[in-house]
């Protein structure tokens, strides 16, 4: 299913994780949704743009395990959202083991 920026945020919403973009709050508690634009490719036609297809990595940042992409997934499946396989990425923050499971979706403008 091709969707929107805005349906994409909406969707995300429904996961019952909350959703920031570039950057969450300080106060941001884990899990939540990080989402960022990635590029933009074009549908052309006789040298026209039909459609503007911007990817965007959304990020699932938690100190817990796998599980808790889950909601995300349900959603994103439940509305027919094509996206990517996710990854697991620990990093350090704060002294703390931190993950983020990153996953791709290309939207349509």
């Amino acid at each position: 299913m091709q969707i929107n920026l805005q349906q994409l945020r909406s969707i995300m919403k429904e996961s019952g994780l909350s959703v920031f973009r570039d950057q969450a709050s300080t106060s941001a508690e884990y899990p939540y949704i990080i989402f960022e634009f990635v590029n933009e490719t074009h549908k052309r036609s006789s040298s026209k743009v039909l459609k503007s297809l911007p990817l965007y990595q959304i990020a699932v940042i938690t100190n817990g395990i796998e599980t808790d992409y889950e909601p995300l997934k349900d959603v994103f499946n439940a509305h027919g959202v094509e996206y990517s396989q996710f990854e697991g990425i620990p990093y350090d923050e704060n002294d703390a083991t931190i993950t983020q499971f990153i996953t791709y979706v290309r939207c349509v403008n």
